[in-house]
């Protein structure tokens, strides 16, 4: 069996998903790209919308979140990295991207005291398709962390009118109007919303605007990456 296993390993080394370098067994990552992967601490960011003050979305459009934060930019090794986990079945990537966000909370919600972690809910045949729900292995792994507790029903999700991602700033709001619905009582409580990647803010702002109909006082968002435009 050991001939075998170093046998398959010459034949599919273990790559980089950042570079294609050949790195250790188990291992996702090389340490160059681990070190290179695009961050957002210490950029001077707008505390709601989460992108750089000079890329501010709260200028066009009044969110019903209070804040989001995200560890890394939509980026270079950080993309691929994501795309890896959320397209690709890299499951392995949930640990390292749940502690970055889960870092990021702690850091720049200094002091908020949450009580429930919900996520952004995909259609059952997506789910089934995909196999999992990126945002749903995303938040069970910073519930833990931070020692929250998990809502998992918290949302429920009827179909887009289009792919979000091919629709521009204005249509994507347009396109996600009324998709997401509370299917409990959150009253009282202040929570912590999880999902992939903060493009627009449309989806988190939907979905905001559903958990706050459910009786949640404040909303706070953390995503693995945030927009960073050009």
């Amino acid at each position: 069996m050991k001939i075998i296993e170093a046998f398959l390993d010459a034949l599919f080394p273990n790559k980089c998903v950042g570079c294609d370098r050949i790195i250790p067994k188990g291992d996702s990552l090389c340490d160059f790209c681990f070190e290179d992967i695009p961050i957002t601490a210490n950029d001077n960011r707008c505390r709601v919308c989460g992108c750089k003050k000079k890329e501010c979305q709260c200028r066009f459009h009044a969110f019903h979140f209070t804040s989001v934060t995200a560890p890394f930019y939509n980026e270079d090794i950080a993309r691929r990295v994501m795309y890896a986990f959320k397209f690709n079945r890299h499951l392995e990537f949930a640990e390292f991207f749940a502690k970055s966000m889960a870092l990021s909370v702690k850091t720049d919600f200094y002091g908020v005291d949450f009580n429930a972690v919900v996520f952004v809910p995909m259609l059952l045949k997506n789910e089934l398709r995909r196999g999992y729900n990126q945002s749903y292995e995303l938040a069970a792994r910073i519930s833990k962390i931070l020692n929250v507790p998990l809502v998992e029903n918290a949302l429920g999700c009827n179909k887009k009118r289009l792919i979000q991602h091919k629709t521009d700033f204005k249509k994507r709001f347009e396109n996600v109007k009324g998709v997401y619905y509370p299917n409990l009582s959150l009253k009282g409580r202040t929570v912590l919303l999880v999902d992939d990647i903060k493009t627009s803010g449309a989806t988190l702002d939907e979905c905001a605007k559903a958990l706050l109909k459910a009786g949640a006082n404040e909303v706070y968002c953390v995503t693995g990456l945030i927009i960073k435009r050009k």
